[in-house]
């Protein structure tokens, strides 16, 4: 009689198997970050619940106060670090940023901040996102205020469709 040999041919795929699951958790846990308002961030510090040394994202506004641009030399050259405020609910944070801000980047306009809280009420972020809302919000006459080349009145959005060219022979 024979012995099984279905045993050896089990063992290399579950070990594959469980090398793919582990990677991918760990890959979902390293790129998950937990979006936190300012005002819930800055409540915290004043508990011992704080996020400092923690990588987050953080929700907000951006404040009145002007942005604050730094020279600093650095080993690649000399960059620029942009200092400004974000602020939700009363409650303000201070960021700094080494890198160009997106071009919506406006006072009160909504922002995304992701980086590391390094100390209360200041993060060092690595990535800026903002939106203007005012772009994609309707004036008067279903355009755009800013931009009413490119703004379609709701109604008509809805019901577009598309026409299908013949073939260029």
């Amino acid at each position: 009689m024979q012995k099984p040999r279905n045993k050896r041919y089990l063992l290399g795929p579950v070990i594959i198997v469980g090398a793919l699951v582990s990677l991918v958790a760990t890959g979902m846990k390293s790129n998950t970050l937990r979006a936190v308002p300012v005002d819930e961030l800055r409540r915290a510090d004043a508990t011992n619940a704080t996020f400092v040394k923690q990588r987050l994202r953080v929700v907000g506004r951006i404040s009145a106060g002007a942005v604050h641009k730094t020279p600093v030399q650095s080993a690649g050259g000399t960059v620029e670090v942009a200092r400004f405020n974000i602020e939700e609910k009363g409650k303000t944070l201070q960021v700094e940023y080494r890198d160009a801000l997106p071009d919506t980047f406006r006072a009160g306009g909504p922002v995304q901040v992701d980086g590391v809280y390094i100390a209360p009420g200041v993060m060092q972020a690595d990535h800026v996102l903002t939106k203007c809302p005012s772009k994609y919000e309707a004036g008067k006459d279903g355009k755009s205020e800013k931009y009413p080349q490119e703004a379609v009145p709701r109604a008509k959005a809805q019901t577009a469709s598309l026409t299908m060219l013949p073939d260029a022979k």
